[in-house]
């Protein structure tokens, strides 16, 4: 039996590397936080064997306030 996929395929075209980020900017902040972890905990388990060993990490990368953003 041929098992359905849960992501459609979707192409877009664009003529840059920077509009094809923005797109992808603009998409993910336009999802609510419960989409963005569904879709982190189906990548994590699309390419990990053994789901229950692998746990999501906590980052924090601490900045100086005299930065600035690129």
């Amino acid at each position: 039996m041929k098992e359905e996929r849960k992501i459609k395929p979707v192409v877009r075209k664009f003529s840059s590397f920077k509009e094809a980020e923005e797109a992808d900017d603009n998409y993910w902040s336009n999802t609510s936080e419960e989409e963005r972890l569904n879709a982190l905990i189906d990548l994590r388990n699309m390419f990990s064997d053994d789901v229950e060993e692998v746990r999501i990490q906590k980052v924090v990368i601490k900045r100086s306030i005299y930065e600035e953003d690129d």
